[in-house]
């Protein structure tokens, strides 16, 4: 029973340890869902791209080469002879305006749409394609964001240094730090924060007599904060949330950890000291409170400033070039055709051998009635057929985008989502939701209470 107590919290460690890395999150700034442009300037574009693409592991992609006529037609039929002979007709500009989702606003660069699975693929093809000498890069993906987990390292070394015990604090500092170089989002920095600050506060008092006590029931604003915390790891997303809880539990089993590892160091002494004085009677700030509290709030707004410099788009993609490039807009650009012009266009070619040359004003462009002949029992007989353009006929036209037998831009706007409105747009930089924004707010505030509540209390006590 004793080894697994001893056993139990370092394989808690170990496992949580492995999730998060296994199940690591980097922000990126997405055009795109699903899908990750890369854009080559057209006069510096080589012949043979596509056997670059190749030879660098990317098979699969959307390109204005690979595009053909969309629609799925019986081969021979009266719609498809229609479509062959009024092909550069005004109904077809569909066909035309599509065409625009493969270049820049400017018309300057072609765009190559590859599927998320070739993202480690791209950065080899873009040195490949500068190699051959083109002008090559990828639309949105940011760059790992160093300074985040720099500066809760930075933190956490630096309340190592301060800690009254110190490898009680340094053992279990190890999991948050993992945590946030997995999770380098800005809410998630200020939460990890938070917890530094808690288990600080705990390895200060963790061998005295009360301490759990003190953590829990003495300090509301710390248990308020570890609260708000956790709900601001919840606002970057579900996943990262999740991954903070098992951090915490992870911690937990690091707590544990690191006192199996105290009462194994001093098993080895035959002196053991024992704390005079209770919890209740020294400061969990070791004495500090005022060094250690302003660098956790100077911590805090190192994150902020990082953020506020982000929101400006101070900090790199790797759209080095600022190209506006097709992507989701709230105001759609009438050159970029989207899914309605798509099921529209359907419609037209499918009605054009059955639509009345008569203009007698009765024509309803969402209505067409038209003979049908066919054969029962040796005798041919007429029917009439009637198509309606309505929600059926969309469904039915949204649904056949996976039957097309080429990687059509059709099924990469399909992936966007029902609200999508395409027009030409900058790299998209790491967007923070507002929730997020509020949480990381109501966390510093947490932080600035905590303070407060130290200097005028007795967080300065020794």
């Amino acid at each position: 029973m004793d080894i697994v107590k001893k056993v139990f919290p370092i394989l808690g460690v170990i496992i949580t340890i492995i999730l998060t890395v296994t199940f690591r999150t980097i922000p990126k700034g997405k055009t795109w869902e699903n899908y990750n442009i890369l854009y080559v300037k057209t006069d510096t574009m080589p012949a043979n791209t596509q056997n670059i693409l190749r030879d660098c592991g990317i098979m699969e992609y959307v390109s204005i080469e690979n595009q053909r006529v969309p629609i799925m037609l019986s081969r021979n039929s009266i719609e498809e002879t229609m479509l062959k002979l009024n092909l550069s007709s005004a109904e077809n500009r569909y066909l035309y305006d599509r065409q625009n989702y493969f270049y820049d606003s400017k018309g300057e660069y072609t765009l190559f749409y590859v599927p998320d699975s070739y993202e480690k693929q791209l950065d080899q093809a873009v040195q490949s394609l500068t190699k051959a000498g083109a002008q090559a890069g990828i639309d949105s993906t940011l760059s790992y964001m160093w300074l985040i987990p720099i500066v809760v390292l930075a933190l956490a070394l630096i309340l190592t240094a301060f800690s009254k015990n110190k490898l009680f604090f340094f053992v279990t500092a190890i999991l948050p730090c993992v945590y946030i170089f997995c999770n380098a989002f800005y809410a998630s920095a200020i939460s990890v924060i938070i917890l530094l600050l808690a288990l600080f506060m705990f390895s200060n008092i963790i061998n005295r007599k009360g301490a759990l006590n003190k953590i829990i029931a003495g300090n509301v604003f710390v248990i308020a904060a570890v609260i708000i915390s956790i709900i601001a790891a919840f606002s970057v997303s579900l996943v990262s949330g999740i991954f903070y809880l098992i951090l915490i539990a992870g911690t937990m089993c690091s707590v544990l950890a690191a006192q199996n590892l105290n009462q194994l160091r001093n098993s080895k002494y035959e002196f053991k000291p024992v704390m005079i004085r209770s919890a209740k009677r020294v400061s969990i700030y070791g004495g500090k409170t005022n060094v250690i509290l302003p660098v956790v709030l100077v911590s805090a707004l190192v994150i902020f400033a990082y953020f506020i410099l982000g929101s400006f788009h101070i900090g790199g993609t790797k759209n080095k070039d600022n190209l506006l490039l097709p992507g989701k807009t709230s105001v759609a650009d009438t050159k970029l055709p989207l899914m309605e012009d798509y099921f529209r266009w359907n419609w037209n070619v499918r009605i054009a051998p059955y639509k009345s040359l008569n203009d007698n004003g009765e024509y309803d462009e969402n209505h067409v009635v038209f003979p049908e002949f066919v054969e029962e029992d040796g005798i041919i007989s007429q029917r009439n057929l009637t198509m309606y353009y309505n929600q059926s006929f969309k469904q039915e036209v949204y649904d056949n985008i996976e039957q097309l037998d080429f990687y059509s831009i059709e099924a990469v706007i399909k992936q966007q989502g029902t609200d999508f409105l395409a027009g030409y747009t900058k790299a998209a930089s790491y967007n923070v939701s507002l929730f997020s924004i509020i949480m990381m707010i109501m966390c510093f505030c947490m932080l600035l209470f905590i303070y407060f509540s130290a200097i005028i209390g007795k967080g300065g006590k020794r």
